[in-house]
């Protein structure tokens, strides 16, 4: 069986799904069951990754909240490598062995047999069993020196690494947002520990956690989710197909032949649906993630402007898209003035798609917004700077 969507089914249902259309999620762990995951990064311009997604979908809401669910023994969130550095359940870390296993052969077959790297992982081992879980600044080892330029990891930190990426270390938590790295048994649970699906199993599991999170979601789209080989999970694809785990699906302006999971409910896609939300979203946002999706589901061309040079910037260092009334409407360039306690809108952009009756409705909207986040970030003004075809409307909504 076959289905269809137009093109908007396809963005209202994504938007459903990814749970910032309406405020679905009460929780930290609503929003981490509905994603997977969260993923992290250490840029800190505004706020860090991990929290943006939460705000996006629960608002208000305070960070004590998923750092609570961190770190200890027996955590309820955990950090491994999913889709980039990411934060999921406990019960989840097993259905990625099967990454630790091609890390594994990757890296530590070769790696691990020299006698130098021996001893170190002995010596990261002993101490971690003598001290408890260790942010990589406080073992004790000439192996610490960092080398080459001012980035090059040390031997103990590329050694801590493998041994994160392979299973044999496990996060214990994050001090001022650096890794605690411990033994998986001075954190996992018995039963996580002994938990060991095959890799078929995993990611099954894993491409249909995508696969809702999306609703509607191409083979590629499926695939980076958890950074799977888009080639080698073919098979796998086709077979959940025949299994009707999966409906192969026509969207409207798709090149590609998209999925739905059995039973997605298609009811109420409709733009006139009440409760949507205007809400900024981070550039770390599954809503964001590929390029190539957001120019497919919302016609939204993005890119992350951090690398790039200012004078060559089109829209500013660290724009964040804007959702009003289901659709990307824009964008702005945030910072938290953390020093002078302000939020400054460094730049504001709406689509050149938009009306002036729909820029003032972005405008007031998102002024009301902004207000929300310097509430959420503990800021005492906001300064809305004059650069970019918002920026005018919006301060007006400001003043």
């Amino acid at each position: 069986m076959k289905a269809e969507l137009s093109a908007v089914e396809a963005r209202l249902l994504t938007l459903r799904q990814l749970g910032v259309d309406s405020s679905q999620d009460k929780t930290v762990l609503d929003v981490v069951d509905r994603l997977g995951l969260l993923q992290v990064d250490s840029v800190n311009v505004f706020e860090r990754a991990h929290y943006l997604p939460l705000f996006s979908r629960l608002g208000n809401f305070n960070k004590s909240e998923l750092e609570d669910l961190m770190g200890g023994f027996h955590p309820t969130l955990i950090e491994y490598w999913a889709h980039e550095a990411s934060i999921v359940r406990l019960e989840n870390w097993p259905l990625y062995r099967w990454r630790m296993d091609a890390y594994r052969d990757k890296y530590m077959t070769k790696w691990g047999s020299e006698i130098k790297n021996k001893n170190l992982v002995t010596q990261i081992r002993e101490q971690l069993l003598a001290n408890g879980p260790m942010s990589s600044g406080r073992f004790e080892t000439e192996a610490g020196e960092r080398k080459g330029s001012w980035w090059g990891w040390s031997d103990l930190k590329r050694a801590l690494e493998y041994m994160f990426l392979v299973g044999d270390l496990v996060s214990g938590g994050r001090d001022a947002f650096k890794r605690l790295y411990a033994l998986p048994e001075q954190v996992l649970p018995r039963h996580v520990l002994e938990h060991q699906p095959t890799h078929e199993e995993s990611k099954r599991k894993l491409l249909l956690q995508a696969a809702n999170a999306y609703g509607v979601a191409t083979h590629n789209d499926l695939a980076d989710w958890h950074r799977m080989n888009a080639t080698s999970i073919k098979p796998l694809v086709k077979s959940m197909v025949e299994a009707g785990e999966l409906v192969e699906t026509r969207v409207e302006g798709w090149k590609d032949i998209a999925y739905m999971p059995a039973g997605m409910n298609l009811e109420n896609l409709t733009a006139k649906t009440p409760g949507a939300r205007t809400t900024i979203l981070s550039p770390f946002d599954p809503v964001c993630w590929r390029r190539d999706r957001i120019e497919r589901v919302f016609g939204f061309e993005y890119r992350i402007e951090i690398y790039t040079p200012e004078p060559k910037r089109t829209f500013g260092y660290y724009t964040l898209p804007i959702l009003h009334n289901r659709d990307l409407v824009g964008r702005i360039d945030l910072k938290s003035d953390r020093q002078g306690r302000r939020l400054l809108a460094q730049a504001s952009w709406h689509e050149s798609k938009l009306n002036d009756r729909e820029v003032a409705s972005t405008a007031k909207a998102l002024s009301k917004h902004l207000k929300t986040i310097q509430d959420w970030q503990g800021l005492n003004e906001i300064i809305v700077q004059p650069k970019g075809n918002l920026a005018l409307e919006l301060g007006t909504h400001l003043v």
